[in-house]
């Protein structure tokens, strides 16, 4: 409450039109803002038929996202990985929180690796999405969620 009553004071200050301004340069920003936290929910009937595509096998989707990460990795061949799950069924929103999920298999890998500066900065927490041959890395900001 606080806070809207402070800017309820800058707007005072304001003649009319230029308020006008300012609210209508905000309002795409927020209506933006508004949609992120938007998603399809999931429904069991789409769990329940969705394709997952193949189940991948050890050792082989752990040396594909070692391949993967050769072009992310500052130093790529001093990493260190560390497969903390197998692959579990789930669904990533690839193409926007609107669109309706994709199914597959969501792996969690610790990597070590050294910096710019040449040291290991400690091991960092990565997501990767699998579906047959394809690998996505996730973002922290990308919903993806197991199936139960």
């Amino acid at each position: 409450m606080h806070t809207t009553s402070y800017i309820g004071l800058l707007l005072v200050s304001i003649d009319e039109s230029t308020r006008m301004k300012m609210c209508l340069r905000t309002l795409p920003a927020l209506l933006f803002l508004c949609t992120l936290g938007c998603v399809t929910p999931v429904t069991p009937e789409q769990i329940a038929g969705a394709d997952y595509g193949e189940v991948p096998v050890a050792p082989a989707y752990q040396r594909a996202i070692q391949r993967y990460m050769l072009g992310v990795l500052w130093e790529p061949l001093t990493a260190h990985y560390r497969f903390l799950e197998e692959p579990r069924k789930g669904y990533v929103y690839l193409s926007g929180r609107m669109k309706p999920p994709v199914f597959g298999y969501l792996v969690h890998v610790g990597i070590t690796a050294k910096n710019m500066k040449g040291s290991y900065a400690g091991e960092k927490p990565y997501r990767f999405f699998l579906k047959n041959e394809l690998i996505y890395l996730l973002n922290e900001s990308d919903k993806a969620d197991v199936v139960h």
